[in-house]
């Protein structure tokens, strides 16, 4: 545990609302310095008897198992829904690895999520901690703090080895949740998207459990805490086969059946190598899905039954524990101090769940327990009214500028709203919300910031992941105030349509069609405008995609993302000083935005504006000292400054941080270009172009290279696919064109190439050039005249180029005077 961690821990006991409590570890002052009694291995060492921290009776172990060599499996199955398993009674898929845990473990009937969304459920769930403490509250809003103290941080200390193995990018390790691994399997291959999403980028269980039998097999007979997360359940349901075939039509229901068999890998596996006696095993769910209920299609938006009950299945080598199941409502947030009860380990200091362990063997888990669930996601991301909710016993009561109050026990749907006809006690439970709201928010650490490089941010904003947060934070406005989001759930639903279109490459018009929709209906949705712009971008009509991007402004001035996304816009179409200046007005909305200055950057270094881009880039360091990007443009600088040795060192230690960083082989090329090794500027290039195959200049590049050594061929082909990749690229239409000048062929594409260089930038320095092709193609057909019109076109172009140069330079100039 770090220094700042066993800073916090305190020898006090204090209790919430409703039984959520915090303990602290045992410890004692020793020459200053606090020491836990039950450190280390003794943590696990330290209770042979079969009983519980909490002295609940166990049982007796199998001869041969100690509770102090326990192992720990927790399988995290992302949107999953309760009621879609066999062990919770439903017939309509095949479940019979979690049929067998059921029937030798416990089974938990009525089980609720913290939260309808994968980051701030499982953080709830390895932290004990409610949302509003661990402040994860929305999926990329921001990383679990170094200073929670985590399950696998807890185990870890105690001597046991710690292996994750992801299923989706929404929980890579830049978000906080390797805290206490060993090994984090998160290796998500961001090249192969077109667009990244925290919800679009996966792998099949079948990836993770290949990964983690491998780290099984490698740790042999020592004692370990592994987490596995399967996230296929998750939207678009599809199946591999067989289950393809075996559910076809019930493709959710095909991929429970796929998760359960993958499951039946890892139980096998265990068993083979003896362990699985020896191992506590959860199965839970981080949240669960809508399936269309209450007109909600997925899941994040509403708190009802559908997307907050999940499933949990407890197996133990505990005799006592053994075909159970149990009635009372539980939590998520109690998982934790459950798993330590159960290895004879005292609960952390900063949890506020209860062991479930007295529940397993029969007895009662508490009394007044109480279940407290948010949904931030309506407000964050279109500035709706958030929601929260609480159950206790038979009824649930969800806080919306409409309230809601609900008799589960009679009403399961959640289909009549009581709260008119129950009002004093919807108001009672309000009064306790807000109590457990109130008690969670002032033990709340502050956030992380989230580590996410330039380029995959940008790609994550494309689709309205990462900052898009549009609304007030929850809690800082009137909920009476907002749309109630019982209101905008259609709107919600085709914009979560046109978000699915976007993500493939030919519907992107579809997905324009339902948001013009969307703002025809509701011109207050930023969301909407925001995508709306992303969609006109990438379909090339970057002017109509800025024209987007400036409506979500004039509805939220301070809107970082649109500012951004216009400045890229502006870069992507060559205007550079227009792009430098909404870097600048970023900076004013967002002082410390390291990637703005980084972007800035570039400019200015490509401007050979070096002590600006140095100035720039030095305090982009000083807010993210690991920041790759900066460390690439700094190579830049030092190169352009004449000190190749310094650059390359730049670029390799960029290269360290991020192996895959766009652009760092392409420098490392130019540097290699400037010394005249032109084998290896090639291999570098190929390196970036391997890395990142729409890097266009890249291509580029790399065809001028094979042309200095004459490959001809190799440089066709290189400087074809640079405008495949970039079609409105005008230096590579122009460059193609003059190839084929050179090799005498193509002449008709030469000359429509040229034109449209031309016509993409007419400003750029080598325009000219496409007249001057033109020009010798006309005079070699014996097009005197029209060579001769061409050519004196090709002139004034130069000069219009060098005076726009020269009015720019003093512009600078006098600014600077």
């Amino acid at each position: 545990m770090t220094r700042r961690k066993e800073q916090r821990v305190e020898v006090r006991r204090a209790r919430l609302p409703g039984g959520f409590s915090w303990r602290p570890l045992r410890t004692v002052a020793l020459g200053g310095v606090l020491l836990a009694v039950a450190a280390g291995a003794a943590l696990w060492a330290g209770l042979l008897r079969t009983r519980s921290f909490e002295g609940v009776d166990l049982g007796r172990l199998p001869f041969g198992v100690s509770q102090r060599n326990l192992n720990v499996l927790v399988v995290t199955l992302d949107t999953t829904r309760a009621d879609r398993l066999g062990p919770y009674g439903f017939t309509g898929v095949q479940t019979p690895v979690l049929d067998r845990l059921a029937r030798e473990g416990v089974v938990f009937e009525q089980a609720a999520s913290a939260a309808p969304l994968t980051q701030p459920s499982h953080a709830t769930l390895f932290t004990s901690r409610l949302p509003p403490a661990h402040g994860v509250r929305d999926n990329g809003a921001a990383a679990l703090a170094e200073e929670e103290v985590t399950l696998a941080e807890t185990l870890k200390e105690a001597g046991a080895r710690t292996g994750a193995f992801i299923g989706a990018y929404v929980l890579d390790s830049r978000w906080g949740f390797n805290q206490g691994f060993d090994t984090y399997v998160d290796d998500f291959d961001l090249s192969q998207y077109r667009a990244i999403s925290l919800g679009g980028i996966e792998r099949r269980a079948s990836d993770v459990v290949d990964s983690a039998l491998e780290w099984f097999r490698k740790g042999g007979n020592t004692r370990f805490f592994a987490w596995l997360h399967f996230y296929d359940a998750h939207a678009p349901y599809s199946p591999p086969e067989p289950f393809r075939t075996s559910y076809a039509g019930r493709g959710y229901a095909g991929e429970i059946a796929f998760m359960d068999a993958q499951l039946g890998r890892v139980i096998a596996e265990l068993e083979s190598r003896g362990l699985f006696d020896r191992t506590i095993v959860v199965v839970v769910g981080d949240h669960g899905e809508s399936l269309g209920e209450h007109g909600e299609g997925a899941h994040g938006f509403f708190l009802y039954e559908g997307v907050i009950r999940v499933p949990l299945i407890v197996r133990t080598p505990f005799p006592a524990t053994r075909g159970r199941r149990v009635q009372e409502l539980v939590r998520t947030v109690d998982v934790m101090p459950t798993v330590l009860d159960l290895l004879g380990m005292p609960p952390v200091h900063t949890a506020v769940g209860r062991s479930l362990a007295g529940a397993m063997v029969g007895g009662l888990a508490g009394d007044g327990a109480e279940a407290y669930s948010e949904s931030v996601y309506p407000l964050n991301q279109f500035g709706w009214s958030d929601l929260q909710a609480l159950r206790t016993g038979r009824y649930k009561y969800i806080d919306a500028p409409r309230p809601e109050l609900y008799d589960l026990e009679n009403d399961p749907a959640e289909t009549k709203n009581l709260y008119d006809e129950q009002r004093r006690l919807a108001e009672n439970m309000r009064q306790r919300l807000s109590e457990i709201h109130g008690v969670a928010t002032a033990g709340a650490v502050e956030t992380a910031t989230i580590d996410v490089d330039p380029d995959t941010r940008a790609r994550l904003a494309a689709l309205g992941y990462i900052g898009t947060f549009v609304g007030a934070s929850a809690g800082s406005v009137e909920t009476s105030s907002l749309a109630d989001p019982k209101d905008k759930i259609e709107v919600f639903n085709q914009i979560n349509r046109a978000s699915e279109l976007s993500k493939h490459e030919n519907r992107g018009q579809e997905a324009i069609d339902i948001l013009d929709q969307v703002v025809a209906a509701d011109p207050t949705v930023i969301a909407a405008w925001f995508m709306l712009g992303n969609e006109y971008v990438r379909l090339g009509q970057l002017e109509r995609g800025i024209a987007q991007y400036r409506r979500a402004l004039e509805l939220k001035p301070d809107y970082d993302l649109a500012v951004t996304n216009i400045a890229n816009t502006y870069r992507r179409m060559g205007r550079d000083e227009d792009a430098a200046a909404g870097y600048e007005r970023l900076l004013q909305v967002s002082p410390r935005n390291a990637q703005a200055r980084f972007q800035l950057a570039q400019i200015r270094a490509e401007q050979d504006r070096l002590e600006e881009a140095q100035a720039l880039i030095a305090d982009a360091l000083a807010l993210e000292p690991d920041f790759p990007g900066a460390h690439n443009v700094l190579g830049i600088i030092k190169f352009k400054q004449g000190d190749p040795a310094g650059a390359t060192a730049s670029i390799r230690s960029a290269l360290e941080r991020n192996a895959d960083l766009k652009g760092a082989h392409f420098n490392l090329a130019l540097i290699a270009e400037e010394r005249g090794d032109f084998a290896a500027a090639i291999r570098e290039y190929q390196q970036e172009i391997e890395r990142h195959p729409d890097h266009y200049k890249a291509l580029f590049n790399l065809g001028r290279v094979y042309g200095q050594v004459g490959d001809r061929p190799r440089q066709l082909d290189a400087f074809r696919r640079a405008i495949e990749s970039n079609p409105r690229f005008a230096e590579g239409h122009l460059f193609l064109a003059k190839l084929y000048l050179d090799i005498e062929e193509n002449f008709d594409e030469a000359v429509r190439l040229a034109e449209r260089g031309i016509e993409l930038n007419p400003w750029s320095e080598f325009a000219p050039l496409g007249h001057y092709v033109i020009a010798d193609i006309y005079n070699r057909r014996g097009m005197a005249a029209e060579a001769r019109l061409e050519a004196a076109r090709g002139r004034a172009r130069e000069r219009a180029i060098e005076e726009r140069r020269k009015r720019a330079a003093g512009a600078r100039g006098a600014e600077h005077h």
